[in-house]
């Protein structure tokens, strides 16, 4: 992965950059559930909506934590 984007899903990104979790965590944008309708295969996009954060500024800090 070279850059996250606002289609990169939140598991991709914890199996590509796992230095991210804690950050995540802090944003309560990754949680220990699993199924079809867990956060984690969420869209960054859809995620920063439902946690009303802005996207390019949410973007902006992971690219810049990679």
């Amino acid at each position: 992965m070279q850059e996250i984007t606002a289609s990169t899903k939140i598991n991709e990104l914890l199996k590509e950059y796992p230095e991210l979790t804690d950050y995540l965590m802090e944003l309560e944008l990754c949680r220990a559930d699993a199924g079809p309708d867990s956060i984690l295969g969420w869209e960054l996009s859809r995620a920063a909506e439902d946690k009303g954060l802005e996207l390019n500024s949410l973007l902006a800090e992971l690219n810049s934590r990679i």
